[in-house]
C-alpha cells in the first residue's frame, strides 16, 4: 500500500467541497465541477504507486487488485443504489423510476460514463433529472483501473521500469494533445471518456514516479502556486467553458504541485476539518448528488444548506457503517459484487414486466415511454444527415432544407411518401444549424447587434455562439441556394428572431427570384407526449383534449406572426394546426402508439400521419409520376 498522507486526504476534502458547493449552488463556485480533475490525479498518483510496488517485487496479482478496489467501491455504491431504488418506489414517477433502475444498473457496472454520454446528445434531459449522473466520474476511473495495470503488465515484459516511467511522461503528454483535441470536436465524448480523463490520472503517476527534493520553503511555494490554480479554475472557470479541454491543465497541475510539495503538516491541507471531510469524501460525494435532486426534483426552498448537512450526515453514516466494514475475505468481496452487479441488472431489466403488472397501464404507452425515447433521437437524424453533401443536379428538380431538428422531422414527413434518397427525379439536400441559433442566415445588417440585444453569448457560451456564426456565414455562402428550386425551413423559432428570419427570406428571393421558399412552423407541446399519455391514463382523460388545452403559447404566437406575413414571399405550413385541426391534438394512431417520443420531435407513426395531413400543401411536382 502507498503510505498515508495528510495532504492528499486535504486535497480529496478541497475536491470535495468545490463539486458538492458546484451541484447545490453554481454561483458559489462556478467552476467546482472542477474537483472531480482533482480526484482523477490523486487516483492516478495512489493506483501508480500500488501498481508499480507490485510490479518491481513481481508481486502484482490482478485479482487481488481488483477486488481490492471493489472492496471499497462497490459496498457503499450498492448501498446508495439500494436506498434510492427503495425509496424512489413511491415517490417517482412510473418511468423516472424505471430510468433510475437503468441509471443503477449502468452504475453498479461502472458503465454510466458511457449511458450517459449516450443519452446527453441533442435532446439532453436536464441533469437534475437523473439521481446518479454524478456516478460517471466513478465509472471512468474504474475503467482506469481495469485497463492501466493489464498495460504496464504487457509493457514490463519489453521495456524497463525506467523507461516505462519515461513512456508514462510521453503518454501524459499526448492524452493531454488528445484531450484538447477531443473537447474542440466532441465535446460530449470529452467530457464523459477516459481516453481524454486518462492524461490526468497519468499525471498523478508522473507525480508519484518523479518526486523533488525540496526545502522547506520551496515546498510552501510550490504549494501555495497549486492552490492558487485550484481556486482560480473554481471561479474564473464556468459550466460555458469546454470542458475538459485545455483550461483542464490549470487544477490538474495545481494538484501535481501539491502532490509534490508534499507538506503533511500544512494548514491549508492537515487541518482538522479537511482531514474529517477527506475521510468521509467518497461517501458524502455518493450521497450529495441524489439529495441536491431531490431538492430541485420537489423544488424545496432553502435546500441549499440543508442538503449540504444532509449529504455531510448521510456521507459520515455510510463511511463508518459501510466503509469502515469491509470484507477481510477476498470471496466474499468477489460473491458480493457478483450477486450485486446481476441483482442491478435483473431487477432492471424485469421493470417494465413490473409496471404493466402492478400499474395496469396499456402496454402501447409503456411502450411509448421505453422504445421511442431510446431509438428517437436516432430516427429523427438518419435522413437528413444523408443529404447534407448532395450538390446541385441540373437534371434533377433541386430541394434544399434548412434547419434544426426539426427540419430532420420535416425530412423525415416528405421521405414517407417521396423518397429522399437515391430520387430519380428530385435532388433533395440539407443545411443543418443549432436551434439556438436562433438565425440561419446572415444579413448585411451585423447579426452582432441582434444577438447582444438578447445576450446570447450569456446564454449559450461564447464557443457556441462563435460556432454559430461559423455555420451562419456556411449557409449564407452555400451556393445551392441560388440555384435551387425549393428551399424548406424549418427550425424551433424563437420570438426574438423572426423579423431577421423574415429579413432573410427576402435577401435569399433577390438572389434566386425563381425559388419557392416554404416555411415550416413550430409545433410540440408543454412536456413530452409520453409522460402526458402516462398522466392521462392515470387521470382518466383524453390524451388529445390535454394536449389541446397545453399547447405553449410561443407556438401560437409564432404561427400567427408566419400566417400574417406570407406576403413576404414565402409560403407557410402550420404543423400545429396539422396536428390540431379542431379543439384536439391528433397524437397517437389507431393502435395507440405516439406521434412524438419527447415534446418536439415526431416518431415514425407521426411522419406517417403527417405526410397524409401536409400532401395537398405540398410542391405537387414531389407527387407527379
Amino acid at each position: 500500500m502507498v503510505k498515508f498522507r495528510n495532504d492528499i486526504n486535504g486535497l480529496r476534502a478541497i475536491a470535495l467541497i468545490a463539486v458538492v458547493l458546484f451541484h447545490f449552488n453554481p454561483s458559489i463556485a462556478p467552476g467546482g465541477f472542477a474537483g472531480v480533475d482533482i480526484f482523477f490525479v490523486i487516483s492516478g498518483f495512489l493506483m501508480t504507486g500500488i501498481i508499480f510496488k507490485g510490479l518491481n517485487t513481481d508481486s502484482l496479482n490482478l485479482a487481488d487488485f481488483y477486488l481490492c478496489r471493489a472492496n471499497r467501491i462497490i459496498p457503499p455504491l450498492a448501498a446508495l443504489c439500494f436506498i434510492l431504488l427503495f425509496v424512489t418506489w413511491f415517490i417517482l414517477p412510473p418511468f423516472d423510476y424505471l430510468t433510475l433502475g437503468k441509471h443503477a444498473a449502468s452504475s453498479i457496472t461502472f458503465l454510466s460514463n458511457i449511458t450517459y454520454f449516450y443519452e446527453s446528445g441533442y435532446f439532453d434531459a436536464s441533469a437534475y433529472e437523473k439521481w446518479l449522473l454524478h456516478t460517471w466520474s466513478l465509472s471512468v476511473e474504474w475503467q482506469f483501473y481495469i485497463i492501466y495495470p493489464i498495460i504496464l503488465l504487457f509493457l514490463k515484459r519489453y521495456l524497463s521500469l525506467e523507461n516505462l516511467k519515461r513512456l508514462l511522461i510521453v503518454a501524459t503528454i499526448l492524452g493531454y494533445i488528445f484531450c484538447v483535441v477531443a473537447t474542440e470536436r466532441w465535446p460530449t465524448f470529452a467530457y464523459y471518456s477516459l481516453p481524454t480523463r486518462a492524461w490526468e490520472m497519468l499525471l498523478g503517476g508522473v507525480a508519484y514516479f518523479y518526486p523533488i527534493k525540496l526545502h522547506e520553503n520551496q515546498k510552501r511555494l510550490l504549494e501555495i502556486i497549486g492552490i492558487t490554480l485550484i481556486l482560480l479554475s473554481f471561479t474564473l472557470t464556468s459550466k460555458m467553458t469546454p470542458w475538459p479541454g485545455y483550461v483542464a491543465c490549470v487544477p490538474v497541475f495545481g494538484t501535481y504541485l501539491i502532490l509534490l510539495s508534499n507538506r503533511e503538516t500544512s494548514i491549508f491541507t492537515n487541518n482538522r476539518l479537511f482531514q474529517t471531510l477527506g475521510t468521509w469524501s467518497y461517501s458524502i460525494y455518493l450521497w450529495h448528488w441524489p439529495i441536491a435532486v431531490y431538492g430541485v426534483y420537489y423544488q424545496l426552498d432553502n435546500w441549499v444548506p440543508i442538503g449540504i448537512v444532509l449529504s455531510v450526515v448521510f456521507g459520515a453514516l455510510s463511511y463508518y457503517l459501510i466503509e469502515q466494514n469491509q470484507f477481510e475475505n477476498r470471496k466474499k468481496t468477489l460473491v458480493f459484487t457478483l450477486i450485486t452487479t446481476l441483482a442491478f441488472v435483473v431487477f432492471y431489466k424485469s421493470t417494465p414486466f413490473l409496471l404493466y403488472q402492478i400499474s395496469g397501464m396499456p402496454k402501447q404507452i409503456i411502450a411509448a415511454n421505453l422504445d421511442q425515447s431510446d431509438k428517437g433521437e436516432l430516427y429523427t437524424w438518419q435522413m437528413m444527415n444523408t443529404l447534407k453533401n448532395n450538390k446541385i443536379d441540373n437534371n434533377k428538380l433541386n430541394v434544399m432544407f434548412i434547419g434544426d431538428s426539426q427540419s430532420a422531422d420535416f425530412v423525415n414527413v416528405i421521405n414517407e411518401k417521396v423518397s429522399v434518397i437515391n430520387n430519380d427525379r428530385i435532388n433533395f439536400m440539407a443545411q443543418k444549424i443549432s436551434a439556438k441559433c436562433g438565425v440561419f442566415y446572415h444579413l448585411p445588417e451585423p447579426l452582432n447587434a441582434l444577438y447582444d440585444k438578447i445576450n446570447l453569448s450569456e446564454n449559450i457560451g461564447e464557443k457556441k455562439l462563435l460556432k454559430c456564426a461559423a455555420k451562419i456565414r456556411e449557409i449564407t455562402a452555400d451556393s445551392r441556394l441560388i440555384n435551387t428550386d425549393f428551399i424548406f425551413l424549418a427550425m424551433n423559432w424563437r420570438n426574438w428572431s423572426l423579423d431577421y428570419n423574415l429579413d432573410a427570406i427576402k435577401q435569399i428571393k433577390q438572389k434566386n427570384p425563381q425559388v419557392k421558399i416554404y416555411i415550416i412552423g413550430n409545433k410540440g407541446m408543454h412536456k413530452p407526449l409520453p409522460i402526458i399519455m402516462v398522466n392521462a391514463f392515470k387521470d382518466d382523460q383524453d390524451v388529445s383534449e390535454v394536449v389541446f388545452k397545453s399547447l405553449p403559447e410561443t407556438n401560437i404566437k409564432n404561427n400567427d406572426f408566419f400566417r400574417k406575413n406570407q406576403n413576404s414571399g414565402y409560403q407557410f405550413i402550420n404543423m400545429t394546426y396539422a396536428f390540431c385541426p379542431v379543439k384536439k391534438c391528433n397524437v397517437v394512431d389507431k393502435t395507440g402508439l405516439p406521434f412524438y417520443y419527447d415534446e418536439v420531435h415526431i416518431t415514425k407513426q407521426g411522419a406517417m400521419y403527417l405526410s397524409d395531413r401536409l400532401k395537398p400543401l405540398l410542391p405537387p411536382e414531389f407527387y407527379a409520376p
